[in-house]
């Protein structure tokens, strides 16, 4: 915005300077190169250097590394997650553990048979037509049957789950 009042009082005062300067010569006399040519020099070097004024130099991007969620080992995390789920709360188990198995289970057998997930999920909870559906009575009470006690147990059952789920249908 600055540039541009700039230019416009410019523009005034050379128009103001070529009316007293043809006021004072006669008419008929050609205007002088200095008369037209250092205004307008004049005028681009006042842009000029407001442009230059208002610039900036690039600066180095420099990159952000975004750091990572889990550094370990996923072998120890899981094995801890695992030790945790053995030892935790029966509300724990079954909203964490169970239900990410069924998910898994959800997921495998929708890509296998070609079928909404939802509508895989909803036929696995209905104890009718979830045995049939994969065919397997154990893998289905495992998941969808009561929660075992103890941490032996829960750690043999996940582990037979997660044979069961990767065997199915292989």
């Amino acid at each position: 915005m600055k540039a541009v009042r700039l230019l416009l009082w410019s523009a005034a005062a050379y128009a103001v300077l070529l009316v007293l300067v043809r006021g004072v010569f006669p008419s008929e006399s050609t205007p002088t190169i200095s008369l037209t040519g250092i205004p307008l020099i004049v005028i681009v070097v006042m842009i000029a250097r407001d442009l230059v004024r208002k610039s900036t130099s690039p600066t180095t991007r420099r990159e952000v590394e975004a750091p990572a969620v889990f550094r370990g080992n996923p072998v120890r995390f899981l094995s801890g997650q695992f030790r945790v789920a053995a030892s935790s709360s029966d509300s724990y188990f079954e909203n964490v553990v169970r239900a990410r198995l069924k998910e898994l289970l959800t997921a495998k057998v929708a890509l296998e048979m070609g079928l909404e997930s939802v509508a895989v999920r909803l036929l696995l909870s209905d104890p009718r037509h979830g045995p049939k559906l994969i065919d397997d009575e154990s893998l289905f009470r495992m998941l969808y049957g009561p929660a075992p006690r103890g941490g032996t147990a829960r750690m043999n059952m996940i582990g037979d789950a997660i044979d069961l789920i990767g065997a199915w249908k292989s």
